[in-house]
């Protein structure tokens, strides 16, 4: 439940990162997205805070989420996935207007038989990694093609020398409090007008919303939405990565 994340000691405590006043170090963010939606859920308020700061932002989606409702009547894989690319536009759109989205077309749930590729199409489009804060999901959410794609992008960040910065998204839902990675993470705190941005993304990913047949209730619904639209994004650095960040940097992150 939020609420008993929101309660933990460590909730909003941990070191902040200011992305407006990074500006001379990163130029460039690049976040990777396994389905449509992660995007928006996970770091949609880091998406806008960067674009509106004049960061270039791109957007790297690995699977349609073709597999996130079971097939039925109502509706098919490929029509699932046809309408979940769109929502994905519509949703990064309104997060950073004119920020490309390079779909790379890997199986929903099967990330990880195609880490080798992905590895492989993300290391093309960062390129050299100076100026570029990479931002995946966790390696250690608890969701295969999370995993797959914090793994692949770890990868990148390693031989580019990019920035990484990892999202938890099913962490929240799965873990306990006292479990998180409280040491490594960092938070990004949401002025309101990027928290009604955020949302807006949120809901264009409407077929997560609603309900797609009589007995499949919607995949964002109830406490697990409302963990995703608060006042701050909670950002997990590991070790070796966080060595990329100078922890007495106050313009990066300092201890509120």
């Amino acid at each position: 439940m939020p609420e008993t994340w929101q309660q933990h000691p460590e909730w909003g405590r941990v070191p902040p990162l200011d992305v407006a006043s990074a500006t001379e170090r990163w130029h460039r963010l690049v976040v990777v997205s396994a389905h449509p939606d992660d995007e928006s859920l996970g770091v949609g308020g880091l998406i806008t805070t960067a674009h509106r700061a004049g960061i270039d932002v791109y957007v790297v989606l690995l699977t349609a989420g073709e597999a996130s409702h079971p097939p039925g009547r109502e509706v098919t894989r490929h029509a699932l996935a046809t309408e979940r690319l769109a929502e994905m536009d519509r949703a990064v759109e309104l997060l950073a207007p004119g920020t490309p989205v390079v779909f790379l077309g890997a199986p929903d749930g099967g990330a990880a038989d195609v880490e080798d590729q992905m590895v492989v199409a993300l290391g093309d489009i960062v390129g050299d990694g100076e100026g570029t804060l990479l931002v995946a999901p966790w390696r250690h959410d608890g969701h295969p093609d999370h995993e797959a794609a914090g793994r692949a992008a770890a990868e990148v960040a390693r031989s580019s020398g990019a920035c990484l910065v990892e999202y938890p998204l099913v962490m929240w839902r799965l873990s306990e409090p006292d479990d998180a990675p409280w040491e490594q993470m960092v938070r990004l705190d949401l002025a309101p007008e990027v928290r009604e941005t955020k949302l807006a993304a949120i809901r264009a990913h409407a077929s997560q919303l609603r309900a797609l047949s009589p007995d499949d209730p919607p995949a964002l619904s109830g406490p697990m939405l409302a963990h995703f639209t608060g006042s701050a994004e909670h950002l997990v650095l590991t070790p070796a990565d966080a060595d990329a960040l100078d922890p007495s940097d106050d313009a990066l992150r300092q201890r509120a």
